[in-house]
């Protein structure tokens, strides 16, 4: 009986394609790496996604054309979710259970990473990058890794500044929403911090911004701190640029400032918006020239911030891929990151810790006459 067995064992040997090659992981295949991406592509924050995505989708093909990543080109299938959470829910267990990605890559939004990050971490994929700086998904997660400071380091910075310069009296202005109530904690603690107090904290829902702004009006600030996210924050300031008088106002990274000169024009003139990249304009960094280098290689038109932070996205999940070897897993790829430190973009330095957080940039710049974003 013994000797049947290994008989019909040595038949299957025999049977099984020589030379052929086994991938333990999905995702993988002799030339391809598949990764997944749900995005709002339309939507809310549509007009972010557009030139973030060209970013990476260009430095992809870059890669591609060159060889891909140890022989491999990597092929990205980039899910539209209209922002809305249980869309991104769905797409990323479809991305991992029916299409076997090999990991995700940069949703977009904060509700909607929220909704998918417990899919990712129960199927036990690699997340490497949300457009999401919120704090309140920097609790430490093996599979999550993060490409950008936060929105704590934002408003921090936003904090100093007002110290520095002597202006004491702030109102924290806030949409009423998820978002805007997390912001708002976060401008309060980042004040604290600096042995500063906000006069008030007025939050404002669509259709209640002339209120909101007849109470900031009251408190007499001299600056006010907007976590809003777009379309609050667009009706916020077609009323708020009415008043005579105005205070200074600073706004975190993700409010669509496109969209709110889009509306007032020049009179978004002095609005100081955080940023969590270099200047896409700022020559002096590597990262940027080769950026506008990729730009004008693919003809594709300015991409603003939106743009820088995909390519730096792209940058490192390409780097992390080439470290992971010639015959990648996702626990390998994990311990990439985890091991990647002082990579340099090209004065962009990315340092991982225990923490998953890569990059902690940000700086303040202000909007000028022209709607460009001045240093």
């Amino acid at each position: 009986m013994r000797k049947t067995i290994l008989r019909m064992l040595g038949s299957l040997v025999l049977l099984a394609p020589l030379g052929a090659p086994a991938f333990a992981e999905d995702g993988i295949s002799k030339d391809t790496i598949l990764i997944g991406r749900s995005a709002g592509m339309t939507g809310t924050i549509a007009a972010r996604m557009k030139p973030a995505t060209e970013a990476m989708t260009a430095y992809f093909d870059q890669v591609n054309a060159a060889g891909g990543v140890n022989g491999r080109k990597i092929k990205l299938l980039n899910v539209d979710d209209g922002n809305d959470p249980k869309r991104a829910m769905d797409n990323t267990r479809k991305l991992i259970t029916e299409d076997k990605v090999f990991a995700l890559f940069s949703p977009s939004g904060t509700p909607t990473t929220q909704a998918l990050l417990p899919v990712a971490t129960s199927l036990q994929v690699p997340l490497v990058g949300s457009t999401s700086g919120a704090d309140s998904l920097r609790k430490p997660n093996k599979y999550f890794f993060h490409l950008k400071g936060s929105y704590g380091d934002e408003f921090s910075k936003m904090a100093e500044h007002l110290k520095t310069t002597g202006v004491a009296r702030v109102v924290v202005m806030y949409s009423d929403d998820g978002a805007g109530r997390e912001g708002r904690d976060l401008a309060e603690a980042a004040l604290q911090k600096q042995g500063m107090k906000a006069l008030a904290s007025i939050g404002f829902k669509p259709g209640e911004v002339k209120a909101a702004i007849d109470k900031m009006v009251k408190a007499d600030p001299q600056a006010l701190i907007l976590p809003s996210v777009a379309g609050p924050g667009v009706e916020f300031y077609k009323e708020f640029v009415k008043l005579p008088n105005r205070p200074q106002v600073l706004t975190w990274s993700i409010m669509v400032v496109e969209g709110i000169y889009k509306e007032v024009g020049d009179k978004a003139y002095g609005l100081v918006v955080a940023q969590i990249v270099p200047s896409p304009a700022d020559r002096s960094f590597g990262v940027v020239r080769d950026y506008q280098e990729l730009l004008k290689k693919n003809s594709l038109p300015d991409g603003g911030y939106s743009g820088m932070e995909g390519y730096i996205g792209a940058r490192v999940l390409v780097e992390a891929l080439k470290r992971a070897g010639k015959e990648p897993t996702r626990d390998k790829l994990i311990a990439t990151l985890e091991g990647m430190h002082d990579f340099d973009l090209g004065g962009e330095v990315v340092n991982f810790g225990p923490d998953h957080v890569g990059r902690r940039f940000v700086e303040l710049t202000i909007v000028g006459k022209d709607g460009r974003f001045l240093r």
